[in-house]
């Protein structure tokens, strides 16, 4: 049975440091989980949402990395218990990557240099700010690893360690033409001490290869980062960025998958609950400087940890051996290009050579 929950209204930032807290698994009050969706641009990020003009814009990750630790410091003084930052907030979404404004060209090579690479300097002071508060984090970065850059996530426990790392699986659209791909071995759910929590990025909800191994893991929370959302009604914005479409896609993961999706973004932000409705909200338009954040809250205590799987269920080894078994006749059974590990070179991207066909 699902259990009350209720929305806390958005609160402008607090700003005050805070002491470390004593913070120890056995005193989480599991009816009272509170989470911080960000929803606030990240540092040198063009303006308005559908902006894709970076002339002037320097990227900066040290300043990305300042004012994360403010909103995680905010978060925490605001009573949460988890804070969610949208897809790529570290040093930012590259927006308009394949527009006419030459981004691949112009500013990709210092886009790569302010990216996080796991246990470097930037890493180590969101971590240190984390285990100083004592919050559980979704982090959603660039990521640098050898020759290779990535759309990563990773959740943070309040004592500052890896929960669970991954990488998009399959970069969407353009982005595949920079970002390499993840590995579906890391779609994985982890047990925490409000429940069952998993984590996908922005198209990734989209797509059955993706989605489909998340379902059968039976999640109670879901983080579900985007980059950023524009308003239903803003006719300037790309189908993918828009609330009305991803709204839905969010609806249909959290009734599949029986969890609450946090949808934090840059401009809208929302909660799905696990029937599909939608029970908290802060338009696209809101202010950024009033409202930072949308808080929720929620009682996990009914939370049934023990089942991790259904094998009755929509998402189980039975329904996806259906799809196989009655997969078309016609169509031919190979693999194709499209599913293949594909990786890009840093060196080569670096040259500002990549040009993404429009």
């Amino acid at each position: 049975m699902m259990k009350f929950s209720r929305c806390i209204l958005a609160l402008s930032a607090i700003g005050s440091a805070i002491a470390a807290p004593t913070w120890n698994s056995s005193t989480v009050d599991r009816s009272n989980l509170t989470i911080a969706l960000i929803r606030t641009p990240p540092p040198n990020w063009p303006l308005p949402l559908t902006n894709y003009n970076y002339t002037g814009i320097t990227f900066n990750i040290s300043e990305c990395v300042d004012a994360g630790i403010e909103l995680i410091k905010d978060a925490k003084a605001s009573g949460s218990d988890a804070v969610v930052f949208p897809e790529l907030w570290f040093p930012g979404f590259p927006k308009g990557s394949d527009s006419h404004y030459n981004f691949t060209r112009d500013y990709l090579p210092s886009y790569i240099e302010n990216a996080i690479t796991l246990g470097d300097a930037q890493w180590n002071r969101l971590i240190a700010a984390i285990q100083a508060v004592g919050i559980y984090a979704n982090l959603n970065f660039a990521e640098v690893e050898g020759d290779y850059i990535y759309m990563s996530q990773a959740l943070i426990d309040p004592q500052g360690k890896i929960m669970h790392h991954r990488r998009k699986l399959r970069p969407s659209g353009a982005e595949r033409y920079f970002f390499s791909d993840g590995v579906a071995e890391d779609l994985k759910v982890i047990e925490t001490d409000y429940g069952r929590w998993g984590m996908l990025e922005c198209g990734e909800h989209l797509y059955p290869s993706m989605t489909f191994n998340m379902y059968v893991q039976r999640e109670h929370v879901h983080f579900a980062p985007f980059p950023c959302l524009a308003g239903v009604g803003d006719e300037t914005s790309l189908w993918w960025e828009n609330e009305w479409v991803n709204a839905g896609t969010l609806s249909v993961y959290s009734v599949l998958s029986g969890a609450y999706s946090f949808v934090a973004a840059v401009g809208a932000t929302f909660v799905i609950d696990p029937f599909g409705s939608r029970v908290a909200h802060i338009n696209a338009n809101a202010s950024f400087e009033e409202f930072p954040m949308l808080y929720y809250n929620l009682n996990t205590s009914g939370f049934n940890s023990s089942q991790t799987y259904d094998v009755n269920g929509q998402a189980s080894w039975g329904t996806l051996s259906q799809i196989v078994d009655s997969f078309p006749g016609y169509v031919p059974k190979v693999e194709g290009e499209f599913v293949k590990h594909k990786n890009v070179s840093i060196v080569y991207l670096m040259t500002g050579d990549l040009v993404i066909p429009s």
